[in-house]
């Protein structure tokens, strides 16, 4: 779904009620003016979890979780905003304006997604009939039940240049469909031919279990082993994790995912036994991979297979999964095995083990480059420290980065500062010194007993629309310290000039950064005793708010000056004194 124009999702959201909404997933009890229940999104004995009617947002004081019904469905039910979006329109019997081209996508990708689901049909009845006798022996060799082979719709593609292609012509599915949906390939004079002969089919399905693609895998070890659909309009291969439409609600219930490469790497432990587990079909993880899985788990174990284009794979994955902020640790398979092959030879109960006794991202890696390099050698380990170092830099936590410095330091007898002063070095956005990069303190709701003034103007103009524009001639965004409320408010001033609506619930589809939306639910959702006059509790605010900048600014100043000074720069002292001078002046009146 591409744009949805902002009166439409208010449109949505104004017919949604989201107490009715919440109701239908959670028990939700009346607690004053709103609703409360257990947090949904983390454990906790006593409720936290609020949901306001007059304000038709939710949010969580325990957790920080929050905003609007579109946010609550993307974060119950792991929807991305387009998917929340369309669900909601549905249930409100809202019309999503669409374009020409819009309506002839979305129509090409329901024929497609039809076109892969007959075909799958047609793969697993020729893998029960005789003609795939012996490709139903190869699955039984490979352990594989019939439970496991109908759950999967593994089937067979028939030794013929034609077969799946006659099939789907007898259905009249147009060639060109055909041809879109990745099934079969041009001739060089004329013609077609099917993609996939004689081999093995495994279905791919995208978490909505709609069949979008096809991996084929031959029944001897010639090669090429394995044959992919292409890119199509309804499959990516970057997007896409193969088994998670099977395993996703048990890698919510464990809160963990367990990756592997391959289609039967996967099986094989699934039919086990063991559910929480994806497949990224044979390449490194992509950011986007990474995404989809972080709706569900950011607990990741690797098993990648234990030739070096496994332990490749798993190298560039690592970065790429811390950087997004997610657990991960790692399974080291002894050499010439796969997750198929070890869990066949050794059985479900040690691969469990394995995967319990999966090693922490830097120990692995610092064994990994330990093994690689001698560090018993000078500039091999400083190799090791230039290889490893920019992993460390991506964690967000400064705690474990701190540790994880303190290990190293250790492990290769180099000082913390040293590589403090290498890490600094790397090209990378995950060290910084949080002093250089604060984007200011959180609205201090819950660290004192009142409301800062920032705080508390935003929450009055939250609740009381109508006084934005009388705040409009009276302060600017850029007096605001806290970054996150100087963006909200600058949003709210624009929304009143457009003559548009500045709610809570409104305001949440302008951000698209967490932070900022468990603010503007943190101070909507927030009680405040009843304040008489609010025009005056405003004014008194931007008084203080500007009083505040004006002497930062007079301290930004005096750094100058006293810069100024250093340099024997008179023009720039004489300049510098009389906006000092201005400022003062400006307090007094």
């Amino acid at each position: 779904m591409a744009f949805v124009p902002e009166n439409t999702l208010n449109e949505i959201l104004s017919r949604i009620d989201i107490v009715e909404l919440i109701s239908e997933y959670l028990p939700l009890k009346r607690a004053g003016r709103g609703y409360t229940a257990l947090c949904p999104f983390h454990h906790e004995k006593t409720p936290s979890f609020i949901v306001s009617q007059q304000k038709q947002i939710f949010h969580c004081f325990g957790c920080q979780a929050g905003g609007n019904a579109f946010g609550f469905l993307m974060k119950y039910d792991r929807l991305e905003f387009p998917e929340a979006v369309e669900t909601l329109a549905k249930k409100a019997g809202v019309l999503i304006p669409r374009d020409e081209r819009q309506i002839k996508n979305q129509g090409i990708s329901q024929e497609l997604h039809k076109i892969n689901e007959i075909a799958a049909d047609f793969y697993s009845n020729l893998l029960h009939s005789p003609e795939g006798a012996a490709a139903l022996n190869y699955l039984k060799k490979r352990g594989m039940s019939p439970e496991t082979i109908r759950a999967f719709r593994l089937g067979y593609a028939p030794d013929k240049w034609d077969g799946l292609l006659n099939y789907l012509r007898s259905k009249n599915i147009p060639l060109s469909l055909i041809e879109k949906a990745g099934l079969i390939i041009a001739k060089d004079n004329s013609g077609y031919y099917d993609r996939f002969r004689q081999r093995v089919i495994v279905p791919i399905s995208d978490v909505r279990n709609r069949i979008i693609a096809f991996g084929a895998r031959v029944l001897d070890n010639s090669l090429p082993k394995y044959i992919n659909s292409p890119e199509t309009a309804v499959y990516s291969k970057s997007k896409t994790l193969f088994g998670l439409n099977l395993s996703k609600e048990a890698i919510i219930t464990q809160d963990c995912a367990v990756i592997v490469e391959g289609y039967f790497d996967l099986i094989a432990p699934f039919q086990a036994g063991i559910t929480n587990i994806a497949a990224s079909c044979g390449t490194a993880l992509t950011t986007e991979q990474a995404r989809l899985l972080k709706r569900y788990s950011r607990n990741i174990v690797m098993i990648y297979d234990a030739d070096d284009a496994g332990q490749s794979a798993t190298m560039r994955s690592l970065e790429l999964l811390v950087e997004e902020d997610m657990n991960v640790k790692v399974v080291r398979l002894e050499k010439g095995y796969d997750p198929d092959a070890y869990i066949r030879h050794s059985g479900p109960e040690e691969f469990r083990a394995l995967i319990l006794g999966a090693k922490d991202t830097v120990d692995y890696m610092l064994d990994t480059l330990k093994a690689k390099y001698d560090p018993a050698d000078i500039s091999q380990k400083a190799r090791i420290a230039s290889e490893i170092l920019p992993l460390v830099a991506k964690f967000k936590n400064e705690i474990l980065k701190s540790e994880y410095l303190k290990k190293l330091s250790r492990e290769l007898g180099v000082s913390e500062s040293s590589l403090t002063a290498e890490i600094k070095k790397t090209k990378t956005t995950g060290y910084t010194d949080k002093r250089e990069n604060s984007a200011g303190p959180r609205p201090a709701i819950r660290q004192a007993q009142s409301f800062c003034a920032e705080s508390m103007l935003v929450k009055i103009l939250l609740e009381e629309n109508e006084l934005i524009e009388h705040l409009r001639e009276k302060i600017l965004p850029k007096d605001f310290k806290d970054n996150r409320l100087s963006r909200i408010i600058a949003r709210m001033f624009e929304l009143s000039h457009d003559k548009e609506i500045a709610r809570p619930q409104s305001l949440l589809n302008h951000f698209n950064e967490t932070e900022i939306s468990q603010t503007i639910c943190e101070l909507a959702a927030s009680e405040l005793p009843e304040i008489s006059d609010k025009l005056k509790l405003l004014n008194d605010c931007v008084n203080k708010i500007k009083e505040k900048s004006r002497k930062s600014k007079q301290e930004d100043l005096c750094e100058q000056i006293r810069l100024a000074q250093h340099s024997k720069d008179e023009n720039r002292i004489y300049q510098l004194l009389n906006e000092f001078k201005f400022l003062t002046k400006k307090g007094c009146e």
